[in-house]
């Protein structure tokens, strides 16, 4: 950049991190072409030889094509036009040509949702591939042996797109860290917020999708009480509560083991069927809002219109997330004491 920037004495830091945002963007993208180019290309041709047809483009890199090409718009867009503006002139790079694109990532990178909520699966597919599927073992060795793999290893390739995605805040914040003009420090803050709120929307639609997992996972494995929505639009609210709090905990109920479904809006009271491995319910679902939390007064055991709940040494119930291991520690829960030892049904 010092030898495309003539007058950079005074705003040298700034200058030198707005660079590091370009050349850090062109560099990511040539190696999602060298994954696009090499890798999937390859992969395609060995297809049309009937090699590897078990494994799909998709199953290693989702959609990160849609990824490369929302990219090569934003260079497009946004970043070649601020350096072809320098390369013009010799002034020094403007942090406000990059507002327009920061304040559009929602719109610009939506495929970072699917992306990222499908990278948990790549992996774990590549890495049974590489356990039990010679062919591919050598088809990975190739590939990172390839002169034009840039020695990128399979598993590097695949975690490029979330690591790119989430330095875009440490990027901005570099500039705005070396900006001094008030404006431009402003707008270097609604960019920084903008690309964090898409970054929160990542998480947001992981977790949906987690939840939305659980809650169909949950309902495979239940018998009966098949709710159907009056219509569309409420039973899709009502999923979408629906899913906001599924949990899943085992504890007594009078001296019964069972499952408990803890939904937005119910309590389903289930039982194992061992046989089938599936839950049968065992009583009518327990509606939130009539339902009353009241300490027993001796805490000895189940009482005259009481459903009573073991408890725990330490006071507490853990519940576990219904997807089984998947993100299982963003999914375990304490219930609160307010829950032990019993619950009344109004």
């Amino acid at each position: 950049w010092t030898e495309l920037v003539k007058s950079h004495t005074k705003q040298r830091h700034q200058q030198a991190a707005l660079w590091e945002f370009v050349q850090t963007e062109l560099i990511y993208i040539n190696k999602l072409k060298i994954i696009k180019d090499l890798v999937i290309a390859a992969l395609v041709h060995l297809h049309q030889y009937d090699v590897l047809q078990e494994v799909k483009p998709n199953q290693l890199f989702s959609n990160l094509p849609s990824i490369l090409q929302a990219h090569q718009l934003f260079w497009q867009e946004v970043v070649y036009p601020m350096l072809q503006e320098v390369r013009r002139t010799g002034k020094p790079f403007d942090p406000l040509r990059l507002e327009a694109g920061c304040l559009q990532f929602h719109e610009r990178f939506l495929a970072y949702h699917h992306y990222c909520w499908e990278e948990e699966n790549n992996l774990e597919f590549t890495r049974k591939q590489m356990e039990s599927n010679p062919h591919f073992l050598a088809f990975v060795q190739w590939v990172e042996k390839h002169p034009q793999g840039e020695r990128m290893r399979l598993g590097d390739m695949q975690a490029k797109p979330h690591q790119r995605i989430t330095k875009y805040p440490l990027l901005l914040k570099a500039v705005l860290k070396e900006t001094q003009e008030p404006h431009v420090q402003r707008a270097l803050r609604a960019m920084l917020t903008s690309v964090n709120s898409f970054l929160e929307s990542i998480n947001d639609f992981m977790q949906y999708k987690d939840e939305q997992l659980a809650l169909y996972i949950s309902a495979q494995r239940i018998e009966g009480y098949e709710v159907e929505g009056i219509n569309e639009e409420i039973d899709k609210v009502k999923r979408y509560e629906a899913t906001r709090n599924v949990y899943l905990f085992t504890h007594n109920v009078l001296q019964t083991e069972v499952v408990a479904l803890l939904f937005s809006d119910v309590l389903l009271l289930t039982k194992v069927q061992k046989k089938a491995e599936r839950l049968k319910v065992v009583r009518p679902p327990l509606a939130l809002d009539r339902m009353n939390c009241v300490p027993l007064k001796d805490g000895s055991g189940p009482s005259r219109n009481h459903e009573s709940f073991t408890q725990n040494p330490d006071g507490e119930h853990r519940m576990e997330g219904a997807a089984g291991g998947r993100r299982r520690g963003r999914q375990e829960q304490r219930v609160s004491r307010i829950l032990v030892p019993c619950l009344t049904y109004i």
